[in-house]
């Protein structure tokens, strides 16, 4: 796939840069704070841009890369942490027509190096470490010709980040254009809940996202951003919003320092601020705890996972009076979809998720269509297959609009001789066409399980379960594949939880089932709060938890659960010292690996059992 689509209008995000530096060219763009604080100022490693020096580098590296021989549809790996390269490569990847790979930083090497090498790219943008590794590994990635390295180029060929400058400053070749249907990105799924997926993205598709996204939040010119998420800043320089990267591990966000976050949040008198629940929860209790604020912080937003209602309240008490806090919700595949403010969580749907309704997630946003349909496991090809359910009913939602991505990014060739993390994959050994018609389900193709055609639309499954209620807002239940299937009926995980985590001893809780789907046998396993666990430590018991707090802490949850008609038949619970997360917000709990893991802890219990009868 590397012929741009010249049968739609030329649509690039990129363009928007440009607009935003002739407005305002001497005003900051972007700023790495952890570069500021290692007081690195060398040629590679830049603090801080303009606008005016953001857009001419993009375009300067737009060229540098199509001197090069890249095309439109050139696939090339991008391995750069967030700040000002970062920044700059991406809209220049953009403005030379080429599909930037980018990948979790948080993923572990052996699924990183898989999913790379099934997209095939033809060369990587990285930094020296990562340049290293694809050379050691080059038979992983045979056709990777087009390197460009950001820092020292070690042993390997190629350009580095400011040859590649200098050379596109140097040349005044033209710039494709590119469709809206073209490629844009491949981004993987943090696969939290399966096989990390690549996602296409269409220039349509980020065109849209920082279109909605502007308008929904009524972000201006002007504002300063605290962007504890990397691919989010990018969205800020195309509306003139300052860029702050804060000195954090972009791949692991719930380590972030409260106390660099809140100095750099009132350094730089940030108006705005996105950052995953995990950061929020730490930050809001460490401004709690020590009578901390952010006063210029008005608009705080967070995504990746349900943010509790005490993690609303609390942010919101360190923020400006007037501050709102908005959860959007989506996923990689389709984002943005809805969203609700907080002060509408806590004065009215907190209490009802409390009693397990499940998560209000708010209303849909302007682009776009939704429906409830009922809950299958299996393809539906086509949207007439697909039963809608009516209000109050509870299915998986789907989606369609120029947000979503129209396929997932697989190769067949290359997934017969090496399956992509158990996911069997599609395409004839070529890339992957966008709009191209996927085939029927083969194994465990994700295209055919996620995707529903409607003439030439596509509908995408998200593989979350709710509800829509008589006001058209949408209350997240749980994902499809976390739901428990009793012989009683059933479960769902973000209902039944919700109940047991307003004990206060615990910190949060999930559901899995042990057995076979009809049968199962709900497992409730919870994670206790750090002052619980310090307790027992303190009584001598090094495990983390005293035996008989445990068996009265059980005893409570199972009287807490009788209270309520979908969680009273859970009897069994485990304690876990801490849950497993996803890598991407460090939010979202990784239900298949405690699945696993309680089943084993149930069986070695059982065994115990029978040795002493």
């Amino acid at each position: 796939m590397e012929q741009t689509d010249h049968h739609t209008s030329p649509v690039n995000v990129a363009t928007r840069l440009t607009e935003v530096a002739a407005r305002m060219p001497e005003a900051l763009a972007v700023v790495d704070e952890a570069r500021d604080a290692r007081r690195e100022a060398r040629v590679d490693n830049a603090t801080r841009a303009t606008f005016a020096e953001l857009d001419a580098d993009a375009t300067a590296i737009a060229r540098g890369l199509v001197k090069m021989g890249v095309v439109p549809g050139t696939r090339l790996a991008l391995l750069v942490p967030p700040g000002v390269e970062f920044v700059k490569l991406v809209f220049g990847l953009l403005r030379s027509g080429a599909t930037t790979v980018l990948i979790d930083p948080g993923m572990c090497r052996r699924h990183l190096v898989r999913c790379l090498a099934a997209v095939e790219p033809k060369g990587f943008i990285a930094i020296s470490p990562a340049q290293a590794v694809r050379q050691l590994l080059r038979h992983q990635f045979p056709q990777a010709r087009y390197n460009v390295t950001i820092g020292r180029r070690w042993f390997w060929r190629g350009p580095t980040y400011r040859q590649l400058i200098t050379r596109g400053q140097r040349s005044g070749v033209s710039l494709p254009d590119t469709g809206a249907n073209d490629p844009a990105a491949i981004i993987y799924t943090s696969g939290s809940t399966g096989p990390p997926k690549g996602v296409l993205y269409t220039h349509q598709m980020l065109a849209t996202q920082a279109s909605q996204i502007r308008q929904q939040y009524a972000i201006e010119p002007g504002g300063i951003d605290l962007a504890c998420f990397a691919l989010f800043g990018l969205f800020n320089s195309v509306m003139g919003v300052t860029t702050i990267f804060p000195n954090i591990d972009f791949s692991r966000p719930a380590t972030a320092v409260p106390q660099q976050l809140l100095a750099a949040a009132n350094r730089w008198q940030v108006t705005q601020a996105f950052a995953s629940p995990a950061i929020w929860d730490n930050l809001s209790r460490y401004c709690q705890q020590h009578g901390r604020q952010i006063p210029s912080l008005r608009k705080v937003l967070s995504c990746g996972a349900p943010v509790p209602a005490d993690i609303l309240q609390r942010t919101l008490a360190c923020a400006h009076a007037d501050a709102q806090m908005h959860t959007p919700y989506g996923a990689t595949e389709c984002l943005p979809i809805a969203t609700i403010e907080a002060r509408e969580v806590l004065t009215e749907t907190a209490a009802q998720t409390a009693h397990g309704a499940g998560i209000c997630v708010g209303r849909k946003f302007a682009c776009g269509d939704w429906r409830v349909i009922r809950i299958t496991d299996t393809p539906i090809r086509t949207i007439d297959q697909a039963e809608e359910l009516t209000t109050g009913q509870v299915g998986e939602l789907i989606v369609r609009g120029p947000q979503v991505s129209p396929e997932y990014v697989v190769d067949e060739a290359r997934g017969a001789r090496r399956e992509l993390m158990g996911c069997k994959t599609r395409g004839a050994g070529r890339e992957a066409r966008v709009g191209e018609t996927p085939g029927e389900a083969r194994g465990n193709d994700p295209n055919a399980l996620a995707k529903i055609h409607d003439g030439e639309e596509i509908w995408h499954r998200l593989g979350d379960v709710g509800y829509f209620d008589d006001r058209q807002r949408f209350w997240y239940c749980g994902r499809k594949a976390h739901r428990v299937e009793t012989a009683a009926g059933t479960l769902y995980s973000v209902c039944c939880e919700a109940v047991f985590n307003q004990h206060a001893h615990v910190q949060r809780s999930a559901l899995v089932g042990s057995g076979r789907p009809g049968t199962q046998i709900p497992i409730l396993v919870v994670e206790t709060i750090r002052d619980w666990q310090s307790s027992q430590r303190e009584s001598g018991q090094g495990s983390g938890r005293n035996q008989q707090a445990w068996d009265q802490l059980v005893d409570q949850l199972r009287e807490l659960g009788q209270q309520h008609p979908s969680t009273k038949n859970i009897q069994q619970f485990l304690w876990h010292p801490s849950l497993p997360v996803d890598v991407r917000h460090n939010a979202k709990i990784n239900r298949e690996q405690l699945a696993e893991w309680a089943n084993k802890e149930q069986r070695a219990e059982s065994g115990e059992r029978r040795v002493k009868s």
